[in-house]
């Protein structure tokens, strides 16, 4: 009985709290209270919220007018909870919670929300070009974005979770509009200095799919094996930087390496190239959301 009661009077307080503060306070009071809480220090709580020590003095005060009590003992070397302050203090982070997560959801739902997904080559060749366009073209909109795997990317996009996603790899659906974004040419290049010869110890393998790996293989059949194997540009590329070594990769790409290091083709992979989609779904729903999807598609013409 004692414990139905404590869980009415805990519903109770924190509705009176919630419908209280939304009504007339700002809820960056709350926010002030658990980070003094936290610190135990008004000074250090300042620094960590970007303000003054007497802004959060004045947002502390006002809080105790608003509930009629002493929230902290001041001490010479740090403060102290009262028994007030200790019985607001989950409440306080409860309120702050849900406040947050409120917002984070009606953001999610709102037109001027995008959210990219990639794979994992995709990600590293398009989604910085991408977020500072979105960025820089659609200020007022936020952006989310992730990397997945192919499946992930192909079911979020389905469940419209996804709004843009990347991949170098097509995605076979009807309900799914796909177009190349970026292609470059792919070959074998030798980073840093070395012989003539293609050795497995120093071959960095990077997934660029079936075809590019067959037509390889078939060329140097002693690369079915590697010293490293990933599916991360940037990963290979510090690696071979640091090291030195061989590695299939796009054209485009080793343009941008530092042009100190010595860069060498050893053979053009005919009719392979390195594509990234940028996949859509052909029904866009969202308002606002078809003229963002154009911009990007104009990002790199093909």
């Amino acid at each position: 009985m004692l414990l139905c009661l404590h869980a009415v009077l805990s519903v109770t307080i924190y509705n009176h709290l919630f419908i209280g503060f939304v009504r007339s306070m700002d809820i960056r009071f709350l926010t002030t209270f658990i980070e003094v809480a936290k610190t135990r220090h008004f000074g250090k709580a300042a620094e960590n919220l970007y303000l003054t020590q007497s802004a959060v003095s004045a947002r502390i005060k006002l809080l105790e007018e608003y509930f009629h009590t002493t929230l902290f003992i001041r001490q010479r070397n740090s403060i102290q909870l009262t028994q007030s302050g200790e019985k607001l203090l989950p409440y306080a982070r409860q309120l702050c919670s849900t406040l947050n997560e409120a917002k984070q959801e009606l953001q999610i739902q709102s037109s001027e929300y995008v959210v990219c997904g990639a794979t994992q080559l995709a990600s590293e060749l398009m989604l910085p070009t991408t977020l500072s366009h979105l960025h820089n073209t659609f200020p007022d909109w936020s952006v989310k974005a992730e990397v997945l795997s192919l499946d992930g990317l192909s079911r979020q996009l389905h469940e419209r979770v996804t709004d843009l996603a990347f991949s170098t790899e097509p995605l076979k659906s009807e309900e799914v509009k796909s177009e190349v974004l970026l292609e470059n040419q792919l070959g074998l290049y030798r980073i840093g200095e070395g012989s003539d010869v293609v050795d497995a110890a120093e071959f960095v393998a990077i997934d660029w799919g079936s075809k590019a790996r067959d037509l390889l293989l078939t060329l140097y059949p002693q690369l079915r094996d590697a010293k490293l194997r990933t599916n991360s540009l940037n990963l290979a590329l510090n690696n071979l930087q640091y090291e030195g070594g061989v590695a299939v990769l796009p054209e485009g790409t080793v343009n941008q390496l530092d042009p100190t290091i010595a860069i060498s083709l050893i053979q053009p992979l005919e009719g392979i190239t390195m594509k990234v989609y940028l996949h859509t779904m052909k029904q866009v729903r969202r308002v606002g959301l078809e003229a963002l999807i154009t911009s990007v598609s104009a990002i790199h013409p093909v």
